[in-house]
């Protein structure tokens, strides 16, 4: 069978049919993966072992999935010792070019469906900052409660309202025990990330392209040298953000390119990515 909620103020009682606790387990899921993931990219370019990060990656990606899927799992205490253990790594101490990954949600975070695009940054001499898998989750329940109140559905709002508090409260739980050593950790908010779109792109004009905008303006602000739009071949959000990163890297002159994926290695893609990490390189020397 195939279960697909629709992403509206219907959402979360779609998720009640698939269990009482799958909404709550999966949030957990969602956030101990993410700084995961965040460990694994700021550690692994800096890495003096090739292949550490990753064997600690792959652990925890395996014990944080044994936790979930008990009914007593310490995710907590998991995360304490994620941290540890990353942080004890031994690491180079030179700087490499951020590299801000953008785009259509699914295709930027799923390694084969961007052939790992984090590691070819870091082959050419980068360190990947990816926009982050709850960023969508918060924009459904920003969008949800802002149609809810054109409705004047008030008990949608209130449920909505209530989800994203669980759900800030985890997340905040949960990355304080990074607080200090990520240096990717604090993420801006829905609202923020609309803001900072909102030279470009209206709020109304719902979906992923404002989001990524909106985070693009976030990482260059934050110190990235390069911006890429990691997009399914033909989407349309992504090809409305790479007309609009034109105006964005005009305005602050940081390198961009967007990579369309469609399930075929393109041997093209391999040389725009490398001369594109030139220009960061050469960015981040000289911007």
């Amino acid at each position: 069978p195939i279960f697909s909620p629709n992403q509206d103020v219907e959402f979360y009682r779609d998720l009640g049919i698939v269990g009482k606790d799958f909404a709550l387990r999966s949030w957990q899921g969602i956030i101990a993966i993410e700084l995961l993931t965040k460990c694994l990219h700021e550690t692994r370019p800096y890495e003096k072992e090739n292949g550490s990060a990753d064997f600690i990656y792959r652990e925890y990606l395996r014990k944080i999935y044994s936790s979930l899927k008990g009914t007593n799992g310490k995710v907590e205490d998991l995360l304490k010792s994620m941290r540890r253990d990353f942080q004890n790594l031994p690491v180079q101490k030179d700087r490499k070019p951020l590299i801000g990954i953008i785009g259509e949600i699914f295709v930027r975070s799923n390694k084969f469906s961007n052939e790992d695009l984090a590691r070819k940054i870091e082959v050419h001499g980068g360190e990947a900052w990816l926009a982050p898998v709850e960023e969508w989750i918060y924009y459904i329940n920003h969008t949800a409660s802002q149609n809810a109140l054109l409705k004047k559905e008030w008990s949608d709002i209130m449920n909505t309202l209530l989800k994203t508090f669980f759900q800030k409260r985890i997340e905040h739980k949960y990355s304080g025990y990074f607080s200090g050593f990520l240096k990717t950790l604090n993420e801006p908010e829905t609202k923020e990330i609309i803001k900072k779109a909102s030279p470009y792109l209206h709020s109304s004009f719902e979906g992923e392209a404002i989001l990524s905008i909106g985070k693009a303006v976030d990482l260059i602000e934050r110190g990235a040298s390069g911006i890429v739009n990691a997009m399914p071949f033909g989407c349309m959000p992504g090809t409305i953000v790479t007309a609009l990163m034109q105006g964005l890297n005009k305005k602050y002159g940081v390198p961009f390119i967007s990579i369309p994926y469609d399930g075929t290695e393109s041997p093209t893609t391999e040389i725009q990515l490398e001369a594109f990490m030139h220009q960061a390189k050469e960015y981040k020397a000289h911007g």
